[in-house]
């Protein structure tokens, strides 16, 4: 079962409220939803997707001022979404996704400015 974070640790993250794909049952958890996250960072415009139960995790990063597309993660065997830091100046996540003979790491700064480092790891 994929790891995340809660909503309300996203809402705080993201700086904005998710849009929803299932509006129709009121009592569904989040987990179980998808959620898709827009916003900028005045540089960077990103559109992050993410269904949590499925270990789904989509990032897209375009600039700001020529709307030019800089960065796609389409991620479908997310493990575990860790946020590394949420504060006003700065916000980070680090994916993992565990293969049978390696664990892929993807860092990704949102604040102040885009920036994305992917390691992986034999196990």
């Amino acid at each position: 079962m994929p790891i995340f974070p809660e909503e309300n640790d996203f809402l705080s993250l993201f700086e904005s409220k998710p849009m929803l794909l299932d509006t129709t049952k009121k009592d569904l958890p989040f987990y179980y939803n998808e959620a898709t996250y827009r916003f900028s960072n005045g540089q960077e415009d990103f559109v992050i997707k993410l269904c949590p139960s499925y270990g789904e995790v989509k990032i897209q990063v375009s600039m700001h001022s020529s709307n030019r597309l800089l960065s796609l993660l389409d991620l479908k065997r997310v493990e575990k979404l860790e946020i590394t830091a949420d504060k006003k100046e700065r916000a980070s996540v680090l994916l993992t996704i565990d293969n049978e003979d390696s664990q892929q790491m993807i860092e990704i700064d949102f604040k102040p400015y885009f920036k994305q480092i992917f390691k992986e790891h034999l196990t």
